[in-house]
Parts: C-alpha cells; structure tokens; sequence
C-alpha cells in the first residue's frame, strides 16, 4: 500500500521568524505564532517562491532546499534601494548612512543654503510604489512637523524626488541611551533625569495624537551641552499613528514587519499593532525605566527593581512596576502619571 504524505508548506512568523507547517490553511487565514504570540496571515503560492514563504519537499536534497530567511534578532525586511554618497535631494546632500531599516535608511547629510548638517530619512523604494504607502508617509511627516519639543527630534522638511520619498531632521551628535546604559557607572542622579527626559517628550507626543510605538533605548539620542547635562531627544517615529485616524494602511506595515520591538511590545501590541494607543508607549516606557536602573530587561518572572539594584529607591518598584503591567486597564493611563510619581519619589 502507497502511503501519501503531505507536503509541508512553511511559512515563518514575520516578527520573531519561527517556522509554521501552514498547509491546512488558505491564503489570507490568520495564524497566532506560539513564540511571540502576534497574529500573522498566511500567503499560499503555486507559483512563486520567496525567501519567508516557500513550499519545502522535505524528501528533497538539502542543496535543492530554498534558502532560509533571515535570522530572528534582524529586521524581517531590509530597505532597498539606497542612495550613493554626494546625491542631492532638493537643496539637501547625502552624505554616509546612519542606520539600516525594515521600512528606509536614514543618511547623514548637508542643507545646501544654511551649511548645516541634518539627518534625512529616505524611504525604501519598494514601498513607495505603493499608493497606500505614500498616504502613510505624507501623514506620518505631517504628524511629526506638528511635534516641537526639546526632548523630540524635530522634523525640518519633506519631499519627494523621482522614487525619492524622504523627510529631513535634526541632527544630534550623541551616542543612543542603549550606549550609555551599556557603559555602566550611570550616575542614578543622571538616569533619573534622563527618564523624566524621555517621559516629557513622550507625554507631549502623546498630546498632540501621536503614539510612539517603537520606544527603546536605541531610539532615544542623547546629546551632551556640557555644563547643562544631557538632553534626551526621541527619535524615530517611523511607526507612528495618529491616535483616532483612518487605520486602513496600518495592514501594509504588518505584511512588512511587526510594529515595534518585542521586548518592548505591550501584551496588546503583539496581539493587534494597528489597535493601541498610548498605554502601549506606556508600557515600552515602563521597559526602559527598568533596564535604566537595573541594566536589564523584565523578561518572564523578574525580581522587583529595587532587589536587581539595591541602590534604588525601594519606592520605585511600584511606579515600575504599575507601568509594566500586562492589562493595559491597570497600567498608568498616560505618561506623565509616571513622571509626576518619579518626581514625587524624588522630593
């Protein structure tokens, strides 16, 4: 008797990259992955393969196997399309790259008429093919012009030149607050200003309708003005969303990648990126709080912060702690509940 095995069609999670047989499901079926617990949809195809979704004989020779996809700890997908040194955008030279994302590069570069160094952030190229994108990235610039605050990167300009979608932002020359966690010996006097810092600029985010919801160390800069201290400026609001709005492009972003940072996602941002709102950057706020004064992530059951580092103020663990609460109905509703409770421990 002839026995016929199905043949496995695996698919991996976009966020955390866990493999999942999804032949007994069609296309556009939603799937939660076990590892991180977001939702993903699954893609069939007959007639293509891609280097995330491919149909794998395992009675095939390894050789013959497609390639896997890219390692979990990397973005999901890379930007394409980059720019070459000394290329002009509109009054605006590029100089080197900055950092690499899922969705652009940000390159430093050169405003022609001031001779003044800024940074400018151009979109990956296959994305603005996308109509539904090129919706997204006017509303995104048009949310961040609208943000001037000295703990936010301000943004300067925007524009669009041939497959050139891009917008220009302030340039800070200053390592990112995971570099300055990372090299140990933070006074707690500075790691308690810098959090207030970063909690000001994020409340006043939040005032204006805009939800952060990437906030990690490395997109915080911090910029040293000498006898004044540091100045904490966020940055990166590259997965924002206007709080109330039209949510129908957010389903372009999660077909790309997952909105955020899993160690710092809040509970309801893995189950559904596009439905959160402040409390998320609450709980990501919370995140950064304890691996400030800890030097460490509250990854499943963590001590208390105040046992992690016995030189913090034991009457910290609570305000800690209320922020990272897994129920997005008993954590602190805004920011700057947090930063009046620092304060008052404080004083």
């Amino acid at each position: 008797m002839t026995v016929r095995t199905r043949r496995q069609v695996v698919q991996r999670c976009p966020n955390c990259a866990a493999k999942y047989d999804v032949g007994i499901y069609v296309s556009g079926q939603k799937v939660r992955c076990r590892r991180c617990g977001i939702k993903f949809e699954v893609v069939r195809s007959e007639t293509r393969a891609s280097s995330d979704v491919a149909s794998v004989d395992p009675d095939a020779p390894r050789e013959a196997r497609p390639r896997p996809p890219q390692k979990a700890n990397q973005a999901y997908r890379m930007a394409t399309g980059e720019l070459p040194k000394g290329t002009e955008l509109d009054g605006y030279v590029v100089d080197e790259p900055l950092g690499r994302g899922a969705m652009g590069t940000v390159y430093r570069g050169r405003q022609l008429s001031l001779q003044r160094p800024v940074a400018i952030k151009v979109m990956s190229t296959d994305l603005v093919e996308q109509p539904e994108f090129i919706l997204r990235f006017r509303r995104e610039a048009a949310a961040l012009a609208s943000l001037s605050h000295e703990n936010v990167v301000a943004i300067i300009d925007q524009g669009r030149l041939e497959q050139w979608c891009y917008f220009v932002m302030e340039y800070i020359e200053g390592p990112t607050l995971r570099r300055v966690i990372s090299r140990r010996g933070l006074r707690m006097s500075v790691a308690l200003d810098l959090a207030l810092q970063v909690g000001r600029g994020l409340d006043y985010a939040h005032g204006k309708g805009v939800v952060h919801r990437d906030l990690k160390p490395e997109n915080v800069l911090i910029a040293d003005r000498g006898s004044a201290g540091y100045l904490a400026k966020i940055c990166d609001f590259g997965l924002a969303d206007l709080l109330y709005s039209d949510r129908s492009f957010v389903n372009l972003t999660g077909s790309r990648i997952s909105m955020g940072t899993i160690n710092y996602m809040a509970p309801e941002q893995r189950q559904d990126a596009g439905r959160v709102d402040q409390r998320a950057d609450v709980f990501s706020f919370g995140v950064m709080l304890y691996e400030i004064f800890t030097g460490e992530l509250p990854l499943g059951r963590f001590p208390r912060p105040s046992v992690k580092n016995p030189r913090l103020d034991a009457r910290l663990d609570g305000v800690i702690l209320k922020a990272l609460e897994p129920d997005a109905r008993r954590r602190y509703p805004r920011v700057r509940d947090i930063s009046d409770a620092l304060s008052a421990v404080l004083r």
